[in-house]
């Protein structure tokens, strides 16, 4: 019996090393060795991550005026304690002038509604976000008036709102234009919501003005949830007069930007810096477990780890400084790269982590690589998805892998985390977070996040939410990125060039394959000369990109130029290989023209195409604006026409973010519209015509006939 049960504790023992065994194929490898890969995920911790978020934000509070006046703020002052204690070295905090002109605390916030059995709706010290930023100081009973959506003229129409509380599903800075500014209510009530439907216990986060600009009061703003407002909604349209009561007592401060910074010095033998952020508050009043206390306290953890490994022996000391940046959401970016222009210079690469702690499953959400714009072309885009996809493949059951045992091949899990597999996808650039900051100050950068986060900017948003196995993998994928960055040599900056030749390889393909899908679609002579265009340019503008993403690698080599010389007959590989696929475009044009009955002729350029190729856009330097994903230009010509807004609508938002940040390198419309084109989908050329007149009436841009 005992010798039975020997055999069976032997057959479960192999089982259950197995699958990791197993898991050691060909198929799944990344930059750095199994053996520091999974030295890596053995000491990241996602329950030593989750302890960093508890201590910052155990739960949404009100600050204490003592914040603002003696001191720092408990968040600042616990992510420098842990530094510290972690042993990152050059820990500090650094103050900045914020430049928005003060900021706003309330300390007193009370919703009542009032009747035979008044009723307090909501209270700051229970949900502080429940009141608006900016409301004004003051103690007031109105009655409230439904307006539906608050957010247009037509919704006052017929209704007096003078002197009483409005209530709409419209965002609350919308409502208090329309309402208090322009037709003298005194408050607003906006149940607005991202998720109103599913989240119907979330207040989202906002703001009011607490004067306009002719120094008229603006009340006070209340964010309250969908189910309150549809019950107030209930009330007011079954017959039933309603009246409210608002208290708020709230003062302001000097705007200050808190900056925490730690370092985890190389070995000097490389000037270059990494960067890695993550960002410590965004107002005063939002403190999102999430967004972004999650991405503050797993980079805390990634620099515990990454130090335990090098003094193990582990993981090698860097050759690169690693600047670790908690910082004020882009504003306080801004601030510190301007005041230390000696080490932005000498940056190579910024990691932004961004809301990266919630549970997957339960938000339905991935955990999502945005990846640098083709206006700045990196190897950084490479290193991070294939780290990022190693630790995936090794996090969910393969079926093919089943006859070795079930279960994860690789696990990276936390104990008191979930068991989901890991759910990740590589999408495109976005901005709105500090990447943007740092992509403007000429660093490349990425930016992870989980997304969708219903919680997101609500008073939902809290540790509750959060999955220490999360936290553990994001851990894992960032040390490992960092470790790479920062650690390479000569031979780690080959391996990251042959990376992304055959990642490059892959997006080539996928440009060949939606040109092709241009041809497929076409219906008639004219539309298939044009997705002919449309083919060629996306496969050539692709191609372009991924002959700088393997010249980018250049600056990893001790010498850079030697590397670039190194690198130049991969670039040359590209090149070649772009241009079968470009007769492979022209082999389908000559096909659809046969099914379509037409000629497959040469296309030639229309007169609209002509003028394009024939004017140059100058970029008009002004204070301010510009960014990824900002606006230069707006306002400096008044309120536009409706005509002017029509054509700016002709440019989708995130195509004119790129546009943006290519249109001061001198080149003509039209190479901005094969470059945007390429990069996204067809952009007619009239239609960025009309749009770039639009920019020049408005002095942002000037345009030039060459």
């Amino acid at each position: 019996m005992r010798t039975r049960r020997l055999l069976l504790a032997a057959m479960l023992t192999v089982l259950a090393v197995a699958p990791s065994v197993r898991a050691q194929v060909r198929e799944d490898r990344t930059l750095l060795s199994w053996t520091q890969m999974n030295a890596i995920a053995q000491e990241a911790s996602g329950e030593r991550s989750m302890h960093n978020l508890l201590e910052q934000v155990p739960y949404q509070r009100v600050h204490p005026l003592s914040d603002y006046a003696d001191g720092h703020f408990h968040e600042t002052l616990v992510v420098e304690r842990l530094a510290q204690s972690y042993g990152y070295s050059e820990v500090g905090i650094e103050t900045f002038e914020s430049g928005r002109g003060s900021d706003y605390q309330p300390t007193v916030g009370q919703l009542w509604m009032l009747g035979t059995l008044p009723r307090k709706l909501f209270d700051i010290y229970d949900t502080p976000v429940a009141l608006a930023s900016g409301s004004v100081t003051g103690d007031v009973t109105a009655q409230l008036v439904d307006v539906g959506d608050g957010g247009r003229p037509e919704d006052y129409e017929g209704k007096d709102v003078a002197g009483k509380i409005v209530l709409g599903s419209g965002r609350a800075s919308s409502m208090q234009r329309l309402a208090v500014f322009e037709r003298g209510a005194v408050g607003v009530l906006s149940y607005a919501g991202i998720y109103p439907i599913s989240e119907i216990d979330a207040m989202m986060s906002q703001s009011v003005q607490a004067q306009d600009q002719e120094g008229k009061s603006g009340g006070f703003g209340w964010s309250i949830t969908p189910r309150m407002g549809r019950e107030l909604s209930m009330r007011l349209a079954g017959g039933e007069e309603v009246t409210m009561r608002s208290v708020v007592e709230s003062t302001t401060f000097p705007g200050e930007l808190e900056v925490v910074h730690a370092v985890i010095p190389g070995d000097g033998s490389s000037d270059q810096v990494l960067f890695v952020s993550g960002h410590l508050f965004e107002g005063m009043i939002k403190q999102g477990a999430n967004d972004d206390n999650s991405g503050v306290a797993i980079t805390l953890e990634m620099g515990r780890a990454y130090l335990q490994l090098i003094a193990a022996g582990q993981l090698p000391q860097p050759k690169r400084d690693i600047h670790f940046l908690w910082i004020p959401e882009i504003s306080g970016t801004n601030a510190w790269l301007n005041a230390h222009p000696d080490i932005e210079q000498r940056a190579i690469a910024n990691l932004n982590f961004d809301m990266e702690g919630i549970r997957l499953s339960t938000a339905g959400s991935y955990w999502t690589l945005h990846r640098t714009p083709d206006s700045m072309p990196s190897f950084l885009n490479d290193v991070a998805q294939s780290v990022m996809e190693f630790v995936a493949a090794g996090n969910r059951e393969r079926l093919r892998f089943r006859g070795d045992g079930y279960g994860f091949t690789w696990p990276v899990v936390s104990t008191n985390g979930s068991r989901d597999p890991f759910y990740t996808m590589t999408d495109s650039y976005y901005g709105a977070s500090d990447h943007v900051t740092f992509m403007q100050h000429g660093i490349p950068a990425v930016m992870w996040i989980t997304w969708p986060d219903k919680w997101y900017h609500t008073s939902q948003d809290t540790p509750d939410k959060q999955d220490p196995t999360q936290h553990k993998r994001v851990a894992t994928v960032g040390i490992a990125t960092m470790a790479v960055i920062a650690g390479a040599d000569d031979a780690m900056a080959y391996r990251i060039a042959n990376e992304s030749l055959g990642r490059g390889t892959e997006r080539v393909g996928a440009s060949h394959r939606k040109g092709l899908g241009y041809l497929a679609d076409a219906r008639d002579g004219a539309g298939l000369v044009e997705a002919y265009k449309e083919a060629r340019n996306a496969v050539r503008h692709q191609a372009g990109i991924e002959k700088e993403v393997i010249a980018s690698s250049a600056g990893l080599f001790a010498d850079p130029e030697a590397g670039a010389r190194r690198l130049a007959p991969l670039q040359d590989l590209v090149g070649k290989r772009s241009e079968q696929l470009l007769q492979e475009v022209t082999a389908s044009y000559k096909v659809a023209a046969g099914v379509l009955g037409v000629r497959a002729d040469e296309p030639r350029p229309t007169d609209v195409e002509r003028t394009a190729t024939g004017t140059v856009v100058e970029v008009v330097p002004s204070e301010g604006g510009g960014g990824f994903g900002g606006f230069r230009g707006f306002g400096r010509g008044g309120d536009m026409s409706p005509e002017d807004r029509a054509a700016m609508a002709k440019v989708p938002s995130h195509m004119a973010g790129e546009l943006r940040q290519i249109w001061g390198r001198g080149l003509t419309v039209m190479q901005l519209r094969d470059f945007i084109a390429g990069e996204y989908d067809p952009l007619p050329v009239a239609d960025l015509m009309d749009y770039l007149r639009v920019m020049e009436k408005n002095g942002a841009i000037r345009l030039v006939g060459k």
